[in-house]
């Protein structure tokens, strides 16, 4: 997962959400409510173009009224397999990572895709640990 996640509050406005995503080239970020720090909604790169298509006026349309909500998210203590199929049976891209309800990171297909290779190597050690050799 990626530790270091950008989070915004639901008042920020679109164009503000888009200076960030140039600005750390990232494609997401997490709302956030700024007195609980409880995770309330994510806005992505897809959210600000449909936006900009629809005529929006990014420099005040506030993310409140098109971020995703609820966040699916998982706890730190889970496995990537299970990180996984949630990502799969909800049919996301990002998946908030929480640890007793605190914004801890954001797992991505992208993540996934690095991860992939070292996954296929413990899984053909532990088969040929299994077998003997």
């Amino acid at each position: 997962m990626t530790r270091s996640v950008h989070t915004i509050s639901r008042e920020t406005t679109a164009c503000e959400v888009a200076v960030l995503f140039a600005e750390h080239t990232i494609g997401s970020t997490v709302v956030v409510a700024p007195e609980t720090g409880e995770v309330t909604g994510i806005v992505t790169e897809s959210d600000i173009m449909q936006q900009v298509a629809a005529g929006a006026d990014i420099e005040s349309v506030r993310v409140d009224s098109f971020l995703s909500a609820p966040v699916i998210t998982i706890d730190s203590s889970e496995n990537i397999h299970t990180a996984a199929d949630v990502m799969k049976d909800h049919s996301i891209r990002r998946l908030p990572v929480v640890d007793d309800g605190d914004l801890v990171g954001i797992l991505t297909t992208t993540n996934l895709t690095h991860y992939l290779p070292r996954l296929r190597k413990t899984i053909l050690r532990e088969r040929n640990e299994r077998s003997g050799q």
